[in-house]
């Protein structure tokens, strides 16, 4: 895929129709059908290295200098429900995420129900994807999991921007993250059409908390659908378990 297909395929796969070809969950327009809608998206059916997948074979790195996170506080751009998940869309440049010393700035973070890849088949009710970009227009994406649990800060001002129609204000990206994190690193697609490949993952291991009634909310965003494509197979594809230092004790 070039490049350009990329970034057009980021701001319009989350934010509306793709080349005016309907695509969805259900019946008809569903991840199954994706690769017949139209030719742009063939991928999603011939691909190779498709995403989401199932991780559950992968080699160990000690390294923990390739991935480093720039992230401060931040106001988005916008909070909006578009294309069948909520969207919270960023200023670039700004925070970023640093892999083998080359920057990717944050473009979007948005969430599926449920978790869409699964680690040795195990999956979340909830996940986040933070969608990271280069100079070229190449794709980081960053995924992370959440469990019902404790109520989780990070979501109140992004729930509350979306149900009150109000400004957005600071999201707490600087704390999102654990101290210390273990990934998986594995080179994939956007799990929406057109499936481009390409696009660099980082599962994160850990998962975060949200409450029973943020998870609410969320599933009232999301009109009580699931967003989650199938997992794809994985082609005894390279994947490497690894570590990184988020922040400094």
């Amino acid at each position: 895929m070039k490049k350009g297909l990329v970034l057009i395929c980021l701001s319009l796969s989350l934010l509306g129709a793709f080349g005016g070809e309907h695509w969805g969950y259900s019946k008809g327009v569903g991840p199954r059908y994706w690769g017949k809608l139209s030719r742009d998206y063939e991928i999603c059916k011939s691909g190779k290295t498709q995403s989401p997948i199932n991780i559950q074979h992968y080699y160990h790195s000690p390294d923990k200098e390739d991935l480093s996170f720039e992230y401060e506080n931040t106001k988005p751009l916008s909070i909006a429900y578009s294309h069948y998940t909520l969207v919270a869309q960023f200023n670039e440049p700004g925070n970023a995420v640093i892999f083998r010393d080359h920057e990717y700035s944050l473009v979007n973070l948005h969430f599926h129900i449920p978790m869409e890849f699964a680690i040795h088949g195990k999956k979340q009710p909830l996940s986040m994807h933070l969608v990271h970009r280069d100079k070229e227009g190449d794709l980081l994406v960053v995924g992370i999991g959440f469990s019902i649990g404790k109520k989780n800060p990070f979501f109140t001002p992004l729930l509350n921007a979306y149900k009150y129609h109000t400004e957005p204000k600071l999201l707490a990206l600087k704390t999102l993250l654990p101290d210390t994190i273990h990934y998986y690193h594995f080179n994939g697609s956007l799990t929406t059409p057109p499936c481009s490949e390409g696009v660099t993952w980082f599962i994160i291991e850990e998962t975060l908390s949200i409450s029973k009634e943020q998870f609410d909310e969320m599933q009232q965003i999301m009109h009580h659908q699931s967003n989650q494509r199938p997992l794809q197979k994985d082609y005894n594809r390279v994947i490497v378990k690894s570590s990184a230092i988020v922040r400094e004790h």
